[in-house]
């Protein structure tokens, strides 16, 4: 069963945060001329800075953790206003994608969405054909590009 719950004010999801943040940029830094001790002090700064504009950028935001079977397998930040629910990050470990909990996640987020009455959006990098494919699947149209993203809306807006 998949749930979504806060993230520990104590810290103790920092490690798997970092583990999640990290299995998405690795592949990215294969080619890098650095060694490991670099690529890591990279990862890290990288990180939190990531972290940091988040929590600046959106201070109401929800930051959960996405579990099954009691484990944690991905992160989902919410930003609900009176206006839209804005979908600040998605991610799931790279060994559980492909099997549908990405799809899941997403159709109850947006049930939130529903609820509300507001739209819900999302920017996604205009190259990340997966999450594209998931946005299109779940009905989201695509309402701006602003290399290098593309922003997608639910329920797409009236013609």
């Amino acid at each position: 069963m998949l749930i979504a719950r806060p993230e520990a004010a104590d810290g103790s999801d920092e490690a798997f945060l970092y583990r999640l943040f990290a299995s998405h940029k690795l592949p990215e830094m294969a080619a890098m001329p650095l060694d490991e001790a670099g690529k890591t002090l990279l990862l890290r700064m990288q990180y939190h800075a990531m972290s940091a504009t988040y929590r600046n950028e959106f201070p109401a935001a929800r930051f959960d953790i996405v579990e099954t079977e009691g484990q944690p397998i991905g992160r989902l930040i919410t930003d609900a206003t009176s206006e839209r629910v804005y979908f600040v990050d998605i991610a799931i470990l790279p060994d559980r994608q492909g099997g549908g909990v990405a799809t899941a996640l997403m159709r109850a987020a947006l049930e939130e969405v529903r609820r509300l009455g507001v739209p819900g959006r999302v920017q996604v990098l205009a190259s990340n054909a997966a999450s594209l494919r998931l946005c299109e699947k779940l009905g989201m149209a695509a309402v701006a590009q602003e290399p290098p993203y593309v922003t997608l809306e639910w329920p797409p807006p009236a013609a």
